[in-house]
C-alpha cells in the first residue's frame, strides 16, 4: 500500500481539546499502518514531490515483512 500524506489537522496553539484530537487521530493513523503491516501488507509513504520509485526502493532492497495468516 502506498501512503499519501494529505497533512495534519490545524490546531491552534493553546488549544487542549484540539491537541488531544490530534493526538487520536496520530494514533488512529498509527493504529491502521500497523494492522496492515500485522496481515502482511507492505505500507509505504509517497512524499509530495519525489517519484513514485523512491517511494517504492524500501520494498525492493529487503524482503517485505508482516504478520503470518
Amino acid at each position: 500500500m502506498v501512503e499519501i500524506p494529505s497533512g495534519e489537522p490545524v490546531v491552534e496553539p493553546g488549544d487542549t481539546e484540539g491537541e488531544l484530537a490530534l493526538r487520536l487521530w496520530r494514533a488512529d493513523r498509527d493504529g491502521m499502518r500497523f494492522a496492515l503491516v500485522e496481515r502482511g501488507i507492505a505500507v509505504v509513504a509517497h512524499r509530495p514531490g519525489e517519484t513514485l520509485d523512491l517511494a517504492l526502493a524500501p520494498l525492493l532492497r529487503a524482503r517485505i515483512r508482516g504478520g503470518t495468516r
